[in-house]
Order: C-alpha cells, then sequence, then structure tokens
C-alpha cells in the first residue's frame, strides 16, 4: 500500500503476491477494490499490481481532464518505477480500452493483454445511461441512489435478484474515498473520446477477449468484434453481466490461467503460440 509520483500525479498503488506479474487496470468509476474478488486467487502464482485510476479511489492529481491516453502512460510509468518486467495486463471495461492503447503503443513492455467487458467504441446505449449517472452526481444524489443506477448496467437479472447485491451495495456506500462529480466526469469524458477502430488491428502481441452473455454495456457482439479484428486473438464468453470478475470471480480467474498457461490459435493459419 504504497503512493507513487507519475506524470504530475500521485498513484495509490498495491503489490500483492508473488511469480509471473500481472497489471489489472480497472474500468469506469472503479477503484483498485474492483479487483478484491479476484486479487487472492491470483496472487497465489502471481505478483500482481492494483491501483488507482487518475479520477478515483486514492490517487490524486491536477484538476484537469485527461484522456485514455494519459491514463496509459500512468500504467506504463508505474511498471517502469517498480520495474516490473513484461507483465500480462488485464483491463476491464474502461480498464479495457486503456489496455488497447497499451497494447498498440507499448508492445515490447507487456507480455500478453486481456480486454475484459470492453469496446472498440463505448456504444450509444451505454453512453447515454453512464451520462444519467453523471447527471446524478451533478443533482447532488447520494451514492446510495448513484449506485442503484448503476447495479443494472453492472449485473446479469440473476445475479441482481440474489442475496449477494446487498453486500454489494453496502461495500460501496462504506467507500471512504467515493468519487467526486467532477471526478466522474473526467473519467466519462475520456472513455466517449476513445476509439480504437482505425487501429485495432494494428496489435501484434497475445490477447485474450472475454466478453458476457448478459452485459449490455459492452454487448457480447462487440467483444466478437474486438476478436475478429485482432489476429492474435483468444476469444471466451461468460454466463455473466459486464463486471464478471464480481459476479463469477472463480470462472474469471480461470479464463485468465488457461489463456496463461496453454496454447491461443491464430486466426491465420491456425498455428499456435505458447504464452
Amino acid at each position: 500500500m504504497a503512493f507513487l509520483k507519475i506524470n504530475s500525479a500521485n498513484i495509490y498503488y498495491e503489490l500483492h503476491g508473488e511469480g509471473d506479474p500481472i497489471v489489472l487496470i480497472a474500468g469506469l468509476k472503479a477503484d483498485h477494490t474492483a479487483w478484491i474478488p479476484i486479487l487472492n486467487k491470483l496472487a497465489i502464482n502471481h505478483r500482481v499490481l492494483i491501483f488507482d485510476n487518475r479520477g478515483t479511489g486514492r490517487t490524486t492529481d491536477e484538476p484537469k481532464h485527461f484522456s485514455l491516453e494519459n491514463l496509459a502512460k500512468d500504467v506504463i510509468a508505474l511498471i517502469d518505477e517498480l520495474e516490473i518486467i513484461k507483465p500480462h495486463l488485464v483491463g476491464h471495461s474502461m480498464g479495457g480500452a486503456i489496455a488497447q492503447i497499451i497494447a498498440r503503443q507499448y508492445p515490447d513492455d507487456i507480455r500478453s493483454v486481456a480486454l475484459c467487458n470492453t469496446f472498440l467504441k463505448f456504444n450509444e446505449s451505454a453512453k447515454n445511461g453512464f451520462r444519467g449517472i453523471l447527471d446524478l452526481h451533478k443533482s447532488g444524489a447520494t451514492q446510495t441512489e448513484i449506485i442503484d443506477c448503476i447495479l443494472p448496467w453492472g449485473f446479469s437479472s440473476k445475479f441482481l435478484g440474489s442475496d449477494k447485491i446487498s453486500a454489494i451495495r453496502a461495500a460501496r456506500n462504506e467507500n471512504p474515498y467515493p468519487q467526486s462529480a467532477f471526478d466522474y466526469e473526467r473519467q466519462f469524458q475520456a472513455l466517449c473520446d476513445f476509439d480504437s477502430r482505425s487501429w485495432i488491428d494494428q496489435i501484434a502481441i497475445p490477447v485474450l477477449v472475454l466478453g458476457s452473455d448478459e452485459d449490455i454495456t459492452a454487448t457480447l457482439s462487440e467483444s466478437e468484434e474486438i476478436a475478429d479484428r485482432i489476429k492474435h486473438s483468444l476469444f471466451v464468453s461468460m454466463p455473466t453481466g459486464h463486471a464478471s470478475q464480481i459476479e463469477n470471480p472463480a470462472a474469471f480467474v480461470e479464463k485468465l490461467q488457461n489463456f496463461y498457461c496453454g496454447f491461443a490459435t491464430f486466426k491465420n493459419d491456425n498455428s499456435s503460440l505458447i504464452f
């Protein structure tokens, strides 16, 4: 549990476990705690870096707008400062967009990338839904009101009806570092500006694309399109909503481990690549 001064920001981070390094990049409105459900499972065999992006949690920076390219530079700077050699990246939602940028611009610095519940461009339906969250922030809504509006975008109908959802709601309410309206708007605008459609096929490192059957934020068809556009990719799906690592952490970790320990099939020539 520590901070690093990086690119005019004070980044909060944590390192857990030992072994093959993995860097986890959280999504819109999520801080490092979004990875708690899978952290202990991954830390058994990996050195795991979790952190708060600009605009969330305990990370602080200059009060100005940023792009996802800025957040990608933060990740690379963290990796360099902490002397983490060729980690696997795992990006969820907005974190998956950041991971796409890193995979394209810094391929020599990472070993592989997992793009989880993400997109080439934030679709209009989800954009309108999360713009409504911004309106709630600006109107002075309570954390409970904001969380209750986010939950349907994050989880499957079955999970929303389970007793687990009350624990998630309580944990968000008890967050000692809730996101401000200003910080949410900064992240939301950066995400709306992201568009990888013109360059996604330039990614040439091993990629796992994970989609979810009931994801309405980053739909399964969007995940399939990413996999279709990246030559060296493996596509897998889960019967969950958007927050797949929270809804089914055991299956999420199993998908990652199979990717790291097994083979990925090259689409064009059916050859195999060992990770």
